[in-house]
């Protein structure tokens, strides 16, 4: 059995206030050293009225 690295985060929808469970990848982070802050994102969408969302992470 494989064990994902993804990190599983609970949010609200903007129009409706339903709870989304949304799957983040590992990013590789802030490295203050190289000053490399490369912002990535996923999507997701709530199961109640259908809104899309946009995450953004390191």
């Amino acid at each position: 059995m494989s064990q994902s690295d993804h990190s599983e985060m609970r949010i609200g929808c903007p129009e409706c206030d339903t709870a989304i469970n949304a799957s983040v990848p590992p990013g590789p982070g802030i490295d203050e050293e190289s000053h490399s802050h490369r912002l990535q994102g996923t999507e997701a969408a709530c199961r109640n009225c259908g809104h899309e969302l946009e995450l953004y992470y390191y």
